[in-house]
C-alpha cells in the first residue's frame, strides 16, 4: 500500500483532522474581522458625517503688491445689512488684503446700538487673516489694524460699519409662582412677588395682569431693555377680598401676535382678626354712705371684625380682680355685653384693686389649609385683655408729678429734632395714675399706669416739616378723680419740607410730596359711541371735543369714534392725585364687541390682550403654551419663537443606535461561535462512535 505524504504548513502537519480545525479557526477569525470592520465602518461613517457637517471652509488669500501708499482693504464684512434667523450665531467672514507685508494683525468690534462699547473679547483681538468673527445684533463697527514689517512703528488701519438684521420675536416671561398666598389684612408690595421677562429685540414692553382689579403689576412699561423686572402688587386686602383670584400675567412688545402669558392663582386667606378693646383709665371711688361717687359703672367697648361689637352678644367677656397682695377676689362681675356695675358701701374693703378685663371671639369657620404656614395662626378663638386700677377710699388724695425731663420748662428747639420727655409720678393712695400727653391741646399718647416702669412715663415727638413758632406740650396724670400736670413752652424753628423732583417753572416752588402714591387701575370699560353719549348727556362738550380730536388723529370717523373709562385708586392711600393715570381714553367703537370682530376691545367684564384673544376670549397663542401654533416649526420653537427647534440627529449619527447595533452584532457572533463549536463537537463524537464500532 502506498502511503500518502502529509502536507505541512509552517511546520504544522495538515492531516484531515487538523484541516477541519484550521478551517474552523479561519472561519472564526474571518467573522471577527468582518464584524470589527462593520463596527468600525459604522463609527467611521458617523465620524465622517460629523466632520463634514461642521468642517470649516478654508480660503486662500491672494495679495498683490501695488506701488504707492500702503493700505488695508476689508473685503468682508462689507458696509451692508446681513440677515440672520432667530437663534443664529451672527458669524461672518473677516477677510482682509493689503498692498504690503504686515504683521501683528488685530481687530476691535464695537456695539454701536449701545453707545459704541467694545464687544468682549474683541478689543485689539489678535488674529491671522482670514478668519471668522461673531458680530452683535444691529449696528457694528469693525476696526482692523496691523504693523508694517519694514517699520514696526507704522500702523495701518481700516474700518467698516455693517448691520445685523434678525426677525423680531415675542418676549418671554420668566418663572412665576403658580399659586400665591396672601393674608387678609395684608397687601402685596414691590418685592413680595417679583417676576421677570426678556426680549432680545429690546422693544417697548408692556407688562400687565388680566383681569385688572384688586391685583396689579408695577412697573408696567419698559424701554430698550433685554431683561425687565416687575412685581405683583395690591392695596390692603379685607374681608371682601377673601377667596381665589385666577389671573393671567402677560407681556407683549406691540408687534402683532407677540405676547407671552402665564396663568396664576392668587389666594387671599381669611384670618381671625384680634378683637380691639378700649383702654380703661384708672378709677377712684370715694365711699359715702349716701349720695354720689360711690358707684362704678362702665360699658367696655370692643370691636371684632368677625363678631361685631360688645352689644352683639357674640363675644365672651371675663374679669379678674386682684387686691394689693395679688390675691384674686370676687368684688364684682362683668355682663355678657361688657358692662361693669358696682356700688360700694361701708362694708367694702378699702384698697387699690388691679382689674383685668378680657374678651374672646369665636374664631372662623373652615380655615384654609395653609393658614398657619402663611399667616401664623390657625383661625381659632383669640382672647385679649386690658387692665386698670380701681381705688376704693374714704378720702382721695391727688396724685403728684414729682420729677420731669427736661427740667427747663421753656425750650428753643428745631423742628428737625426728635424731642424726648419723661415724668415721674406718685399717688399717696397707692393708685398708679394714668398719663395723657398733649401737643397744643391735641391728644397724642396714653400711658396706662400699670405699664409704667418705676412710676415713670416717656414721650417722644417730632414736629412736622414747616411747623414753627410757640407750642405747648403737656403731660397730665390722673387717678380717675384728681389730676396733676406739667407744661413745656417750646419755641420751634421750622425745618423745610422735602421738595419733589417735579418743581414748578418760572420761580414757582416745588410740590410737597409726603407720600408717593402707587396707582392701580381697573380694566377699561366697554367702548361707548361719542355721538349717542353726547346726546344722552353722558359726555360733556369739552370731553366730546378732545375725544373726537384723538379719533381724527388716529383716522377714526365719527361713527367709529368712542370713549371708555376706568377707575384708578391709590394703593398707598396718600390722599393725592399726584401722577394719577388717565381714566378716560378714545377707542374704536362697535355696536356689539365680540371675540370675532377683528378689533382689540373690552367686553364681558375684561379686555382682550391682543385682537380677539385673551381676557374674555380664548387664550392667545404663545411660545410657552405647549402647542404648535402661530407658524412654529415645532412645539413652542422655531418660526416666531426666540429659539430654534432642536436638530434631528440622523440615524447613523445617533451613538445610542450605534452602540445597540454593535452590541447586537457581538451577541450574534458569540452565538454563532457557540453554535459552530457545538456542531464540531457533535461531529467528533459521531466519528469516534463510528471508529469504535
Amino acid at each position: 500500500m502506498v502511503r500518502k505524504k502529509s502536507v505541512s504548513l509552517f511546520g504544522f502537519k495538515l492531516t484531515k483532522k487538523n484541516k477541519n480545525k484550521l478551517l474552523l479557526i479561519s472561519l472564526i477569525i474571518s467573522i471577527l474581522l468582518l464584524s470589527a470592520n462593520v463596527f468600525v465602518l459604522i463609527f467611521k461613517v458617523s465620524d465622517f458625517i460629523n466632520l463634514t457637517s461642521f468642517a470649516p471652509v478654508t480660503t486662500g488669500v491672494v495679495m498683490f503688491a501695488i506701488e504707492g501708499q500702503a493700505f488695508i482693504n476689508i473685503t468682508s464684512p462689507l458696509n451692508k445689512t446681513y440677515n440672520f434667523n432667530v437663534g443664529d450665531f451672527y458669524t461672518l467672514d473677516l477677510n482682509v488684503t493689503s498692498n504690503t507685508a504686515l504683521t501683528n494683525w488685530r481687530y476691535s468690534l464695537y456695539d454701536m446700538r449701545h453707545g459704541g462699547i467694545p464687544v468682549v473679547p474683541y478689543e485689539n483681538f489678535a488674529f491671522f487673516p482670514n478668519i471668522t468673527l461673531n458680530a452683535v445684533r444691529w449696528n457694528n463697527r469693525l476696526v482692523v489694524e496691523a504693523d508694517t514689517l519694514d517699520d514696526l512703528s507704522e500702523t495701518l488701519s481700516a474700518s467698516v460699519s455693517f448691520f445685523i438684521n434678525v426677525s423680531n420675536s415675542p418676549p418671554i416671561l420668566g418663572p412665576i409662582n403658580d399659586s400665591i398666598f396672601v393674608c387678609e389684612g395684608d397687601f402685596l408690595e414691590i418685592g413680595d412677588y417679583p417676576f421677570n421677562a426678556s426680549d432680545p429685540d429690546e422693544d417697548h414692553l408692556l407688562v400687565g395682569i388680566s383681569p385688572q382689579d384688586t391685583f396689579f403689576v408695577n412697573p408696567e412699561n419698559f424701554y430698550d431693555l433685554i431683561n425687565v423686572n416687575s412685581n405683583i402688587v395690591s392695596g390692603l386686602l379685607d374681608k371682601n377680598d377673601i377667596g381665589s383670584f385666577p389671573r393671567t400675567i402677560f407681556v407683549y412688545d406691540h408687534y402683532p401676535g407677540h405676547i407671552d402669558t402665564k396663568l396664576i392663582d392668587i389666594n387671599v386667606l381669611e384670618i381671625n382678626n384680634i378683637p380691639t378693646i378700649e383702654d380703661i383709665t384708672a378709677e377712684t371711688l370715694e365711699i359715702w354712705t349716701i349720695g354720689d361717687n360711690s358707684t362704678f359703672y362702665h360699658e367696655t367697648q370692643v370691636y371684632d371684625t368677625e363678631d361685631g361689637n360688645s352689644t352683639d352678644g357674640n363675644l365672651v367677656f371675663s374679669i379678674f380682680i386682684f387686691d394689693a397682695n395679688r390675691t384674686q377676689v370676687n368684688l364684682f362681675n362683668i355682663s355678657s355685653t361688657g358692662v361693669m356695675n358696682f356700688s360700694v358701701n361701708s362694708s367694702t374693703s378699702l384698697a387699690v384693686y388691679e382689674i383685668d378685663v378680657c374678651v374672646s371671639d369665636t374664631g372662623i369657620l373652615n380655615p384654609h389649609e395653609n393658614l398657619s404656614i402663611v399667616c401664623g395662626q390657625d383661625g381659632s378663638s383669640v382672647r385679649v385683655c386690658n387692665n386698670f386700677t380701681l381705688t376704693i377710699t374714704d378720702k382721695n388724695r391727688a396724685p403728684t408729678i414729682t420729677d420731669y425731663y427736661p427740667s427747663n420748662l421753656s425750650l428753643n428747639v428745631s423742628g428737625s429734632d426728635d424731642l424726648y420727655f419723661n415724668i415721674t409720678k406718685y399717688d399717696p393712695d397707692a393708685t398708679v395714675p394714668d398719663t395723657f400727653w398733649y401737643v397744643d391741646n391735641s391728644f397724642m399718647e396714653y400711658d396706662n399706669g400699670l405699664n409704667s416702669r418705676n412710676n415713670t412715663d416717656e414721650f417722644t415727638y417730632k414736629f412736622p416739616c414747616g411747623v414753627g413758632g410757640i407750642h405747648i406740650l403737656k403731660a397730665e396724670i390722673t387717678d380717675g378723680l384728681l389730676n396733676d400736670s406739667v407744661n413745656w413752652l417750646l419755641e420751634v424753628a421750622p425745618h423745610p419740607c422735602p421738595i419733589s423732583s417735579k418743581s414748578g417753572g418760572g420761580g414757582g416752588g416745588g410740590t410737597l410730596i409726603t407720600c408717593i402714591p402707587e396707582w392701580g387701575c381697573d380694566d377699561w370699560r366697554v367702548c361707548q359711541g361719542v355721538e349717542p353719549s353726547l346726546e344722552l348727556g353722558i359726555l360733556s362738550g369739552g370731553d366730546f371735543r378732545w375725544i373726537t380730536e384723538d379719533c381724527e388723529i388716529n383716522f377714526l370717523t365719527i361713527d367709529l369714534c368712542g370713549f371708555q373709562i376706568r377707575s384708578c385708586d391709590d394703593l398707598k392711600n396718600c390722599s393725592t392725585t399726584y401722577n394719577k393715570p388717565n381714566e378716560t381714553q378714545y377707542c374704536y367703537y362697535v355696536d356689539d364687541p365680540t371675540c370675532e370682530d377683528h378689533i382689540k376691545n373690552c367686553h364681558h367684564g375684561s379686555c382682550e390682550l391682543l385682537i380677539d384673544c385673551g381676557g374674555p376670549c380664548p387664550a392667545c397663542a404663545t411660545c410657552s403654551d405647549n402647542i404648535r401654533n402661530q407658524g412654529e416649526q415645532g412645539v413652542d420653537c422655531g418660526g416666531p419663537c426666540p429659539w430654534k427647534c432642536p436638530e434631528k440627529i440622523p440615524f447613523l449619527k445617533n451613538k445610542i443606535v450605534l452602540y445597540i447595533i454593535g452590541s447586537v452584532l457581538l451577541i450574534l457572533i458569540i452565538l454563532l461561535i457557540i453554535y459552530i463549536i457545538r456542531v464540531l463537537k457533535q461531529k467528533k463524537s459521531i466519528g469516534e462512535s463510528l471508529k469504535s464500532e
